[in-house]
């Protein structure tokens, strides 16, 4: 990227597990091997294995690293997994359609016709049975499927993880220059004021996944900041 002028890829949290590595590594150091799990990963939601896709792939399309056949597989199986869910968001399945299925996950009988993805939040009812039993989707392969599936069941879980992500993000907007004096900022703690001196984060995302600075330091830490940008832009 740098040869072509190209601004660098970063990978945050929220979209990799290498990301979480190297955020790791940067923010808190290490003083042993470190081995990447996924509960070191505050959104190990968002970046399971099966929506590797979603996340990903259309940064790869962006930068231009894949072959013709590998953009279309890409664009192919994204295209899959979002006729499954407006599918199942706009098509309705009637109580004899669902019947055997709800039996065989001994799950409540419809009184009526719903919308599939009311039915495709229960747990044990899959949603490509689902499809099958109103007559639609029966293009969709397996993979997008099982995506699809784990988006609707477990929507409220990844909405959270969205919202937390967003907060993020807009931390990590909260740039913190490199040549902050951070031992003269005696609203902090000391402990605070020795970690951000040695690692110095650029950005308050960053300086938020340090141990030991906590979210008071957080506070007063952009505070100090504020009013020291005042301070600078007062003719």
């Amino acid at each position: 990227l740098a040869t072509q002028h190209k601004r660098p890829l970063v990978l945050g949290r929220e979209t990799s597990y290498i990301g979480v590595l190297i955020d790791d590594l940067v923010t808190r150091g290490v003083d042993e091997p470190y081995r990447l799990f996924t509960s070191r990963s505050e959104f190990r939601l968002t970046v399971r294995q099966d929506n590797a896709l979603r996340r990903l792939g259309p940064i790869g399309l962006g930068l231009g690293i894949y072959s013709k056949r590998e953009q279309e597989t890409i664009k192919t199986r994204l295209h899959h997994e979002d006729t499954a869910l407006r599918l199942a968001e706009t098509t309705s399945i009637r109580p004899e359609e669902a019947e055997s299925i709800l039996s065989g996950a001994r799950s409540a009988q419809l009184p009526h016709s719903v919308r599939i993805v009311e039915v495709a939040r229960r747990q044990d009812v899959s949603l490509r049975k689902l499809l099958e039993a109103a007559g639609v989707g029966a293009e969709i392969d397996d993979e997008a499927l099982v995506t699809a599936d784990l988006e609707i069941k477990y929507a409220g879980y990844f909405e959270r993880e969205r919202a937390q992500a967003e907060r993020m993000r807009r931390m990590g907007d909260f740039s913190l220059d490199a040549g902050i004096e951070y031992g003269e900022m005696r609203s902090l703690s000391s402990e605070a004021r020795q970690k951000l001196s040695n690692l110095r984060p650029s950005s308050l995302a960053q300086a938020s996944r340090i141990p030991g600075v906590s979210p008071s330091d957080l506070q007063n830490l952009v505070i100090e900041i504020e009013r020291r940008r005042r301070v600078a832009a007062t003719p």
